[in-house]
């Protein structure tokens, strides 16, 4: 079973193969390659690991809140190859691949077992709103436990509970909640990502490539 796995939603981009429930090849993109650029990497480290793109089955997309030209690519790029090769497209809010991978980095690290998260991407609007959603861990199962919403930092980041975020942010450095935001930009989103594509394969749960698109504005309500 050969999984393609994109995320083009912040300014990380990376992509990689899976096989067998594993990823045996990935590649993230330079800082000064942007996501007009994946076509071409994806080729290129294709035809380096000799694996030939009609081997892909699946597609699984990390496919918003984030970045708007990196996600409509990402969405295009995914398409294309689904038309191609008649790959499924499995199509991953990037909020959930956000909690799930900070579930996953504390079981490695074994820090944590039994938590609640919220998953935060900014919005990158002036009014400094980040869309977010809430989940609970419970024996290494993730469940989401809220709608996505947009709101301001100030009335999410309350209570208990820990607030991942998946980019450094210009502009602002959470000083204001210094022990709140957890950033987990360091690591790869595609082992996070893969779990979760692998999840929807089971219960055959596929998008229609030919009118999908990215989840951002439409499915949100900014305040106002």
């Amino acid at each position: 079973m050969g999984i393609l796995l994109i995320d083009s939603s912040s300014k990380k981009i990376e992509f990689g193969y899976a096989e067998n429930n594993v990823i045996a090849f990935r590649k993230e993109l330079e800082p000064e390659f942007n996501a007009d650029n994946l076509t071409y990497f994806i080729r290129d480290v294709f035809l380096k690991n000799k694996t030939g793109l009609n081997e892909i089955e699946f597609i699984g997309l990390s496919n918003g809140p984030g970045s708007f030209t990196g996600l409509r690519i990402g969405s295009a790029i995914a398409k294309g190859i689904c038309f191609a090769t008649g790959s499924k497209l499995i199509a991953v809010p990037t909020l959930d691949v956000i909690a799930n991978k900070f579930k996953l980095q504390s079981a490695r690290a074994k820090v944590l077992s039994d938590f609640r998260i919220t998953s935060l991407i900014f919005s990158n609007t002036k009014t400094c709103e980040f869309y977010f959603a809430e989940y609970i861990s419970e024996s290494g199962k993730l469940d989401r436990i809220s709608d996505y919403r947009i709101d301001l930092p100030e009335n999410i980041l309350k209570g208990d509970g820990y607030y991942a975020v998946n980019e450094k942010i210009a502009g602002f450095t959470g000083i204001e909640f210094p022990n709140k935001l957890t950033d987990v930009s360091e690591h790869s989103n595609l082992d996070s990502l893969l779990e979760l594509s692998l999840e929807q394969i089971s219960i055959n749960l596929f998008c229609d490539y030919k009118t999908s698109e990215p989840f951002y504005m439409k499915e949100f309500v900014p305040n106002i």
